[in-house]
């Protein structure tokens, strides 16, 4: 696995931190009310799961945007592709969305919670 080593360097977006605090807020309600409503097998209204979705795309779009397609390549974006597979699978199949959720959990926090240098690490 190697660094991303670019001669091209990463896009600056205006007021970037704020805006992925506040993408992320609504990505963390999103999920957690979703898996939560999964975990106590509740009725979770459509709205959780779609600002989880929604939410989700941004935070990609954003990283696409500052560091182009190789950031699908990379530790980070690897990860983030089995969440989405997963949650098209755990949408499918409902008697496996718990787990697979959890699976989705797991992901997510290795992608957010590794060091910079293992993040932007090419895995393909």
């Amino acid at each position: 696995m190697t660094e991303i080593k670019s001669t091209k360097a990463k896009r600056r977006i205006p007021f970037d931190k704020p805006i992925k605090i506040v993408i992320l807020f609504l990505h963390f309600i999103g999920f957690s009310v979703w898996y939560g409503g999964a975990v106590i097998a509740g009725e979770v209204p459509a709205i959780f799961p779609a600002i989880a979705v929604v939410s989700g795309v941004f935070l990609v779009a954003r990283e696409l945007y500052k560091d182009g397609f190789v950031w699908l390549r990379v530790s980070e974006g690897v990860l983030t592709m089995v969440k989405v597979v997963l949650l098209a699978v755990a949408s499918a199949l409902m008697i496996y969305e718990v787990p697979l959720l959890s699976i989705v959990m797991l992901c997510g926090l290795l992608s957010s919670h590794l060091p910079e240098e293992v993040k932007e690490r090419r895995i393909l």
